[in-house]
């Protein structure tokens, strides 16, 4: 991606297919309307998108993989942010005192389902993936934060998974004695499935221009998300079209 085979290729896609358009005007055509988008890397670079502005029937975005791919299906996504405080006591004299904030973060971590990882899923199998634990200072007792995003393709699947977060702090929260473990759901973006599958318009264009340039179409779940998801709910279809 850093290198440029994602974005950017897409980028200059989109600029040689106008270049070419304007250059041939008797291709006949819709109005054709283009946007160029920030941080798409980081899901929110959709979060101000102008849709009424924008004003187009369905869009794509042109993004990602290999010649072929046509996906209309995405992770739903939400990021979970923990906070674990501990109470720092000499080691010596710990016993029923100290709380180890470090230690509040490995049985947090070691409650959810071991087989649901990144590194361990494929397909249309969710997962919750730690991305990050730090402390205060390097194995803080006294405060630990742990970052988490959550991704799954089933709306149900999806809730349950931010359910069992909220359970497992609540349930260390109650044998602690105090609300020592702090979680923060936030979600990101939701699987554009839902919107496009009312209106397969999109897909049916693209697969057969693919198929008139011989081109064989890959239609796969996408294990991530693109901008379209965003601009997907927010009004305007935006399955995704390959870059590479």
């Amino acid at each position: 991606t850093l290198l440029g085979a994602d974005d950017k290729s897409g980028i200059a896609e989109i600029m040689t297919a106008i270049e070419y358009l304007t250059a041939h005007p008797e291709i006949k055509h819709c109005e054709i309307r283009v946007g160029f988008g920030p941080d798409e890397e980081i899901g929110i670079g959709a979060d101000k998108f102008d849709v009424e502005d924008f004003d187009v029937d369905f869009a794509y975005t042109v993004d990602g993989g290999p010649l072929g791919e046509l996906q209309y299906e995405t992770f739903s996504a939400a990021g979970a942010e923990l906070h674990f405080q501990g109470r720092n006591v000499h080691p010596g004299t710990a016993k029923g005192q100290m709380v180890n904030a470090i230690q509040l973060a490995i049985d947090f971590h070691n409650q959810l389902p071991a087989e649901e990882r990144p590194e361990l899923t494929d397909g249309y199998q969710g997962f919750n993936h730690l991305q990050t634990m730090t402390g205060t200072v390097i194995g803080s007792v006294e405060e630990a934060r742990a970052s988490y995003i959550i991704r799954d393709f089933e709306k149900d699947a999806f809730e349950a998974r931010k359910a069992a977060m909220q359970s497992i702090a609540d349930k260390m929260n109650q044998e602690l004695g105090s609300d020592r473990v702090t979680l923060n759901l936030t979600d990101q973006y939701y699987n554009m499935k839902e919107v496009i599958e009312k209106d397969m318009t999109p897909i049916t264009i693209a697969k057969a221009v693919m198929e008139d340039l011989g081109i064989t179409p890959i239609i796969e779940p996408i294990r991530g998300g693109t901008d379209g998801s965003k601009i997907s709910f927010m009004g305007i279809p935006t399955p995704n079209i390959f870059a590479g």
